[in-house]
């Protein structure tokens, strides 16, 4: 058992996918992309900036993530919100606004309802039925 408490939006290594330590697999994971793109876009970086800066930034990567929990995610649906969260967390964050108002909307129909004189008269028709 792992000791650090696992999280939809943390990045991690996937050394289970991965080729060397699974840091290209775990970006790749974490942007929601493929790694075989990762990885010929680090290569790309190394040729053009430098082996050695890659290679350090690789190897410090490598030792501080943590590998990625198995049960990260209950269902695929749920992995598929989080990715998405992770991709455009703007939208995501409006459309839980728009939600949340929505909700408050309805709520505030319903606390009009229930505090309204006709509810009051219904409920002792429905009484008198009874």
């Amino acid at each position: 058992m792992t000791s650090f408490k696992k999280s939809p939006t943390r990045l991690y290594k996937n050394p289970h996918q991965g080729k060397i330590a699974g840091v290209c697999a775990g970006i790749a994971d974490y942007f929601d992309i493929k790694v075989g793109v990762v990885r010929v876009l680090t290569v790309i970086g190394a040729l053009f900036t430098g082996l050695w800066p890659f290679l350090i930034g690789y190897i410090i990567f490598a030792m501080c993530l943590d590998p990625r929990p198995r049960d990260l995610y209950e269902d695929e649906q749920e992995e598929q919100f989080w990715k998405q969260t992770r991709k455009s967390p703007d939208y995501t964050a409006a459309e839980m606004r728009q939600r949340f108002r929505d909700i408050e909307r309805r709520t505030a129909e319903m606390e009009a309802y229930m505090t309204s004189k006709r509810f009051r008269l219904e409920r002792e028709l429905r009484a008198l039925e009874d």
